[in-house]
């Protein structure tokens, strides 16, 4: 029988206390990483994922399915600034969050929709499946983040490959007609986050079957490309400290579930 949520929680809890004690006489901890620094030991309890251990393939992804999805506080679109100011915290200035493509830290408090703002940027694109911003995949904060206002906008719904003309105003990103290639310290971001997506929203809870393909031009169609790219994204740009962190804000103070593809990097190619 998988543990219980609260005895997950607990375990989680007690789990990141324990990583966040120093020995005795050890020397002080470094400053907190940034996004583009890989780290190899997880923050959670393998507990949470006893339902799927041993599995691959397609059981494995209906197993994490059930697990991300069971016991889910699912937010309002308003509550998902909260969220964001919280799990996207730059740990050099608290009162700031980190912009997902630029990496530039801005005031949390400059959300909005004016240039000059950040706003909340849908990873996997709101067309991509129609779901709007509704309480459901339009407010998972797995794949929403702080982005600036206008490089949102030249974003807009492509898809994720790789070419184009350099983003104006951010430097590092591309896009052309059909897509949008991110700097390289997010792309293994991007790639787990719409990993995570095409896991959690199976077509139940009345919203579309979100799926992954080898495509761009998806349009308004529940799919979400290019997933070659991605998953070369994923092995390129490894999990970072600050995916770990998010991940645990999430868990413990927001939606109360994860993104397995955080915590265990290998199922993705045991699923894709």
């Amino acid at each position: 029988m998988r543990p219980t949520k609260a005895g997950r929680a607990l375990a989680v809890s007690t789990l990141s206390v324990a990583l966040a004690v120093p020995l005795l006489g050890a020397a002080a901890p470094a400053a907190p990483a940034t996004d583009a620094t890989s780290v190899d030991a997880p923050y959670f309890d393998d507990a949470y994922y006893a339902d799927a251990e041993g599995l691959t393939g397609e059981p494995l992804k209906q197993a994490l399915h059930e697990i991300i999805s069971t016991d889910v506080t699912t937010l309002s679109y308003s509550e998902v600034w909260d969220a964001l100011k919280d799990a996207d915290q730059d740990p050099a200035d608290p009162g700031s969050v980190i912009l997902l493509y630029t990496g530039e830290s801005r005031s949390a408090d400059a959300n909005g929709g004016n240039v000059g703002d950040w706003n909340r940027e849908h990873v996997w694109a709101k067309s991509h499946g129609d779901f709007g911003t509704s309480r459901g995949p339009g407010t998972d904060v797995h794949h929403l983040r702080p982005t600036d206002v206008q490089v949102n906008s030249s974003r807009g719904n492509l898809d994720f490959d790789e070419g184009g003309s350099e983003v104006s105003g951010a430097p590092g990103n591309y896009r052309d007609s059909d897509s949008f290639e991110p700097a390289d310290e997010f792309k293994g971001d991007i790639a787990r986050m719409l990993f995570y997506m095409a896991v959690r929203w199976e077509g139940d809870e009345g919203f579309a079957d979100l799926e992954l393909n080898d495509a761009t031009n998806n349009g308004s169609a529940p799919y979400h490309g290019r997933l070659s790219v991605l998953l070369e994204w994923h092995e390129q740009d490894p999990v970072s400290a600050a995916e770990q962190r998010r991940n645990d804000v999430i868990f413990e103070n927001y939606q109360h579930n994860r993104n397995p593809f955080i915590d265990h990097p290998e199922w993705v190619a045991e699923i894709w």
